[in-house]
């Protein structure tokens, strides 16, 4: 049994995952330290997170992913419904800190619909191009640009629920992880070039119209009529010249700066962490590790995220398997996003959206959802013949 365990188990993907989990408490109980909340509680809730997210990862590391994507539809659903009960079941206290319904109230846990969503995200549009390529190939055609085009309207027409839902929530960040899922699908998927430069146009055609709305009167017209928000606005004017608004609505970010700056090469240590920042126990919980630990410290967390990317794909390339390589691209580069965008945003180059930085920012929902995705992909196995099985 100990040795068909040790067999079956991936211990190089577990070690990251593991160091990552205490490394989750750790950073969490300096925060809260620093800001004079009960350290004791937050350890022990930390734990019971941790060891719920451990548990959830590996139950689901037992279950083949062939089931998983068979049934990937459903799941889809119940979480867009999950979404839609936003509306009138939403955390009230959530709603008056931040304005938005984000969260629903269980007893006393607070759950984020848009976490699961990630993840049902992923499975169903794998299912849905894994199911386009079997049709193609039983039929022994080639696809070519039309039979992509007619497979990115039908992945247009099932994602629109999901952008809808975030548009309404008016969570704009989350919605860039699922334009970045999708986009890391595409080309793993080999659709034709042509559309991917169209779209990658279009995205960059957007992104610099954006701008040039946030910096001008009638632009700001056009985004309230939009339902964005002043904050929203706020952020990208405060990414474009952060010591200006210094006072205001840069304050965040520039103390962020100042707190990974003051860091230095290895750290003042966690005694010397003085540099006071708002809410750094979610989005700018990065500024703990570079102010604590340094650019040695802060290093090592960003190669421990690039280790686990590659345990990932590479657990998914020995299964010789495209679903389970498609699976593990498009989770690798939704977390990869979030880092990028979360750690950049600490850093001044991008703009903060309020992202969290996967394991190490504070919230159970994000850090359960990750160890169900986990087991996905620690349960990719050689043998399962995924693409034959999701359609019995």
């Amino acid at each position: 049994m100990i040795k068909r365990l040790s067999n079956e188990f991936n211990y190089s993907l577990f070690l990251p995952i593991f160091i990552f989990y205490l490394m989750s408490i750790g950073v969490q109980a300096i925060a809260a330290d620093l800001d004079g909340v009960d350290v004791r509680r937050v350890i022990l809730k930390q734990t019971i997170f941790c060891l719920v997210s451990f548990i959830l990862l590996v139950v689901t590391s037992r279950i083949p992913v062939s089931t998983l994507l068979r049934y990937a539809p459903i799941l889809y659903v119940l979480s867009l419904g999950l979404m839609a009960l936003l509306y009138w079941f939403y955390d009230p206290a959530m709603y008056a800190l931040t304005n938005t319904k984000r969260w629903l109230r269980i007893g006393s846990f607070s759950f984020q619909p848009s976490e699961l969503m990630k993840l049902s995200f992923i499975l169903f549009m794998v299912w849905l191009t894994v199911s386009y390529e079997m049709e193609w190939s039983q039929k022994n055609l080639t696809r070519d640009l039309k039979s992509d085009l007619r497979y990115l309207v039908k992945i247009a027409m099932y994602s629109l629920p999901t952008f809808l839902l975030m548009f309404m929530q008016r969570d704009f960040g989350t919605s860039l992880v699922f334009i970045a899922i999708l986009g890391a699908l595409f080309i793993i998927a080999g659709v034709h070039w042509k559309i991917l430069t169209i779209i990658t146009g279009i995205g960059a055609t957007l992104g610099s119209t954006l701008l040039v709305l946030v910096f001008s009167e009638w632009g700001n017209k056009l985004l309230y009529s939009l339902h964005f928000k002043t904050y929203q606005l706020d952020r990208v004017r405060a990414w474009i010249d952060p010591f200006q608004y210094s006072d205001t609505i840069a304050y965040q970010q520039v103390q962020s700066l100042y707190a990974i700056g003051s860091g230095g090469l290895f750290g003042r240590g966690i005694s010397g962490i003085s540099v006071y920042v708002p809410v750094r126990e979610s989005d700018m919980i990065f500024t703990v590790v570079g102010e604590g630990f340094g650019f040695m410290g802060a290093a090592f967390v960003v190669f421990l995220y690039f280790y686990l990317f590659y345990q990932i794909l590479s657990a998914a390339l020995r299964t010789n398997n495209k679903a389970n390589l498609y699976l593990a691209v498009a989770f690798v580069f939704g977390l990869m996003f979030q880092i990028f965008e979360n750690i950049g945003a600490a850093i001044g180059i991008l703009p903060l959206t309020g992202i969290p930085l996967p394991f190490l920012s504070q919230g159970g929902t994000s850090l359960i959802v990750l160890g169900i995705g986990l087991g996905v992909t620690m349960g990719f196995k050689k043998q399962e013949l995924v693409m034959n099985k999701i359609k019995e």
